[in-house]
């Protein structure tokens, strides 16, 4: 039992490391932009290429963690994800970030994504996976918090500085791994992986993974790459945005552990659909927000519906595929999150280019997820099978 708290500390201490490096991303649009001598959307467009390699490799590291120790899988994606930021570090053309963070840094955080740690924790911990795949996700909500603070003071120094500060953090982090997190425990005779055929045939699997995508579109995609620019266009300064990013960061936190410990108890299926449609009237507050003071509020309440998605999705995945694959579904549906992911990042860039503000991009989003919620909804289930403990 003490063995697997100190991995699961572990674990809770990646997601930090690896979420949080990749919400500060923001942080980097508006240098990016003067060091390129590029425009809004070609510099978003290094994020959107990471969103999509991170998310092909996230079914990746599910096949990979059903044959290899975890501490090679996840261990490897920390090493990578340094490697990619030094690499961002030393560029000194457009082409070469997008290398090193679309290409080689992504594909480090697929490997080691909070998809890839909660498969690692629910095949350690048999009870209670809601609150796991929880306090995982909150390790991911409140990386932000930790990581964003750190990267922000290191970026006053330059760019190359908060990127080589968050490399030398990943790099600890999976020295880390290696030392502590163990072998999962054997798959029991006779069960065999869902093969990826089979899932797509499952209705469920697409109820799961739309509304995923959407929720990537909206978050990751949308708000963690574009907060902060929205923010400085109102002329509210870097440190202010920085903080009222973190404020949606810390909010995540308190959400996603409530939700955590609300997915043993509740009906899934609902808690999403009521998630999803929150976050809908929320985002459609963002275009009337002019002032410091409003970011906070919105911050405070769009975080609370941001990352509490993980927990239900998660945890809803592992019951549908219970005999067996879940780690390559998880993989697959979170795939589709970074899908999203990379739209929303590229296409409210192009958005705002064409229109010259960000207000259509965020009613899309809006629209978006009052479909993700009905879509949900029809994920609801048989009262009989709501707790679970």
């Amino acid at each position: 039992m003490k063995k697997n708290t100190t991995t699961l500390a572990v674990l809770v201490v990646a997601a930090v490391l690896v979420m949080g490096t990749r919400g500060s991303f923001g942080l980097f649009i508006a240098p990016w932009e003067e060091l390129f001598s590029v425009d809004r959307a070609s510099a978003s467009l290094i994020s959107a290429v990471g969103f999509l390699t991170y998310g092909f490799a996230q079914p990746v590291a599910g096949k990979l963690l059903e044959r290899w120790s975890p501490r090679l899988v996840i261990g490897s994606g920390l090493v990578l994800i340094s490697l990619g930021l030094v690499g961002a570090g030393l560029s000194t053309e457009m082409w070469m970030a997008v290398v090193s963070i679309g290409f080689v840094s992504a594909f480090g955080t697929g490997m080691s994504s909070l998809a890839a740690l909660s498969y690692v924790a629910g095949e350690l911990v048999e009870k209670r996976g809601g609150l796991i795949f929880g306090l995982l996700t909150a390790g991911g909500a409140g990386g932000q918090v930790i990581i964003l603070p750190i990267a922000t003071a290191a970026l006053g120094v330059s760019l190359q500085a908060s990127l080589f500060v968050l490399a030398a953090l990943c790099l600890l982090g999976a020295v880390a791994v290696a030392r502590t997190v163990p072998r999962l425990p054997a798959r029991p005779a006779g069960i065999a992986p869902t093969k990826i055929a089979e899932m797509v045939r499952e209705p469920r699997f697409w109820l799961l993974l739309i509304p995923f995508f959407v929720c990537g579109y909206t978050t990751t995609g949308m708000i963690e790459t574009h907060l902060i620019p929205f923010a400085l266009d109102h002329h509210v300064a870097q440190t202010t945005a920085s903080a009222a990013l973190a404020t949606l960061a810390a909010f995540n936190v308190g959400g996603v552990l409530l939700a955590g410990a609300l997915t043993d108890r509740l009906d899934r299926g609902k808690m999403l659909a009521a998630i999803y449609i929150m976050r809908a009237g929320t985002l459609l507050i963002l275009p009337f927000v002019t002032s410091a003071s409003g970011l906070f509020v919105f911050g405070a309440l769009f975080g609370i519906a941001d990352f509490s998605t993980v927990p239900p999705t998660t945890s809803l995945t592992q019951t549908v595929f219970r005999s067996g694959g879940w780690a390559v579904a998880i993989g697959l549906i979170s795939a589709s999150h970074q899908v999203g992911s990379a739209l929303g990042a590229w296409l409210t860039g192009v958005l705002f280019e064409r229109t010259g503000s960000y207000s259509m991009a965020f009613v899309s989003g809006s629209v978006a997820l009052l479909v993700a919620g009905y879509l949900s909804y029809r994920l609801r289930e048989p009262t009989r099978d709501v707790v679970r403990v």
